[in-house]
This record gives structure tokens, C-alpha cells and sequence, in this order.
């Protein structure tokens, strides 16, 4: 079994060479510097310094006999006691100074944030993902918080798996949040897509169809927006999205929703 005292010891305040000290004077009556290094396991060089030591805290005492000095333990029942009296006071002297040094930075700091804040970034409410997984994840965050109304503009490419993209409507429609998606007829003409949509109807999503779409966007409750863009040299969808929380700018895309949506074609299953 592992003996603790030491650490127990170290636990009152004492260091590793001061606990060893320690406890090889309990262990015999009076020990001269020499000795006690020796027991104790402590450097030679160290011992004057640590029996002065534990002098001090009230754990030895030294006494002079035949020209040698020679150093007793204190019964652990007076010194032990003593020992953590004195800890607690430094204890609550250093919370104390803790305390006081926390309210000096307060002081300092606290002018620093407000002011900082008081600036508004103009790019606050656009985050720009650049990972397909993190575009998959807010999209399923956004709509799992949606309250009223999900719109979306759908165009190639598929981003999530078949689980993820179920989620995305389900998950509004259960909650009786309107969905309408408009998707581009090209999209449809994958059988896996097609095959989900008609799900996605018996759900309960309005869906209609067009030729052609400008944007990859979903819009919830008229105020963010996610949007894919394209290349405008390659024309290709990108995998990077940006997503901008901004009432206006939501109510314009929810303009131009509705007149896309006016001019689609319902979407019919086969």
C-alpha cells in the first residue's frame, strides 16, 4: 500500500524535502543536521535551510547540547493543527489578493469591450462556409429552427445524403412550418432526386419545377439566407455557401421567390 503522509503533508504547505524532514525526526529523538539528511533522503546542502525551516512553522525545535545542534520534532497533535491555521490564513490572503486583482482588471478591461463593441462590422451577419459538411450541418440547423416558412431554390449538386436531406424537410413539415421548394428541371432528371421529391410532396412540401434557376438559395422565415453560387468563369456550383441573416435582404430574395414561384410549373408526379 502506498504510504500518502508525505503528500498529505505537502497538502498542509510543506515541500517534498521539508515533509521527508519531518517525518524522519518523529522517528527518533533529536537528530543532528547530518543525521536528519541522511534519514531523510534530503541533499546536505539543503537540510540547514530546511530544519530552519520547519523551525519556523512551529514543526521543530533546535537545541544546543555538547557543541552539536540537534533538531526534535514537534508532537504532530500541537504542530499539525498549527500548520493548517497558518495555511488557511495565507489561503484567504490570496483569495483577498485574487479578488483585488480581478477588480483592477474589470477596471481596465471592461472599457476596452464596451468600446469594441460599440463598433458594428459590416460583415457581421455574412458567414462564409467553405466545407460541404458545414453547409449541410447549418442547413439542417436552419431549418430545425425555421418558425414559420421555409423557401427554397434547388439546383444541382446534391450536397447531403439521402438522411440528411429528409431531415431538412421533415423535420419543418412536422412542426407545420410551410415548405415550397422550386427545382430546376435538370434536377429532376436524377432518378434519386426525382424519387425524393415525390416523397417530400406526400409529406406535404409544395413543389413546382422550372427551366432554369439563377441561384442555389434556401430562405427561412424571410430573414436568412443560404446560397450557393457559381463560378463565374466556369459556371460551375460551387460547395462554398454564405449565409446572410439580414431582414432585408431576405425580403428581397423572398420577392424574387414568389415570382419564380408564379411562373413554375406545379410539379407532378409520375
Amino acid at each position: 500500500m502506498v504510504d500518502r503522509t508525505p503528500e498529505q503533508l505537502m497538502a498542509l504547505g510543506l515541500n517534498r524535502y521539508e515533509a521527508a524532514t519531518y517525518l524522519a525526526l518523529l522517528e527518533h529523538r533529536g537528530f543532528t543536521p547530518a543525521q536528519a539528511a541522511v534519514r531523510a533522503g534530503v541533499p546536505r546542502q539543503r537540510i540547514y535551510d530546511i530544519l530552519a525551516s520547519l523551525c519556523a512553522r512551529g514543526l521543530a525545535i533546535e537545541r544546543h547540547s555538547d557543541g552539536q545542534r540537534r533538531y526534535f520534532a514537534v508532537d504532530p497533535a500541537v504542530a499539525l493543527p498549527a500548520l493548517m491555521e497558518a495555511r488557511r490564513r495565507q489561503f484567504e490572503q490570496e483569495q483577498a489578493a485574487l479578488a483585488a486583482g480581478m477588480q483592477s482588471l474589470l477596471a481596465t478591461l471592461t472599457p476596452i469591450f464596451a468600446a469594441g463593441h460599440d463598433q458594428i462590422d459590416p460583415l457581421d451577419y455574412v458567414d462564409v462556409l467553405l466545407d460541404r459538411r458545414l453547409v449541410v450541418e447549418r442547413a439542417l440547423a436552419l431549418a430545425g429552427s425555421a418558425e414559420r416558412e421555409i423557401c427554397v431554390c434547388f439546383k444541382l449538386p446534391l450536397l447531403g445524403d439521402q438522411a440528411a436531406n429528409f431531415a431538412e424537410v421533415t423535420k419543418p413539415l412536422q412542426r407545420n412550418v410551410r415548405y415550397r421548394a422550386i427545382y430546376e428541371r435538370a434536377a429532376l432528371a436524377n432518378p434519386e432526386l426525382y424519387g425524393w421529391v415525390q416523397q417530400f410532396v406526400t409529406w406535404g412540401q409544395q413543389a413546382r419545377v422550372v427551366e432554369n434557376l439563377p441561384l442555389k438559395v434556401n430562405l427561412y422565415d424571410r430573414r436568412v439566407a443560404l446560397l450557393s453560387l457559381q463560378d463565374p468563369v466556369t459556371g460551375a456550383l460551387s460547395f462554398t455557401a454564405l449565409c446572410v441573416t439580414h431582414p432585408n435582404f431576405g425580403a428581397f430574395l423572398q420577392g424574387a421567390f414568389e415570382q419564380l414561384w408564379e411562373d413554375a410549373e406545379p410539379f407532378t408526379p409520375n
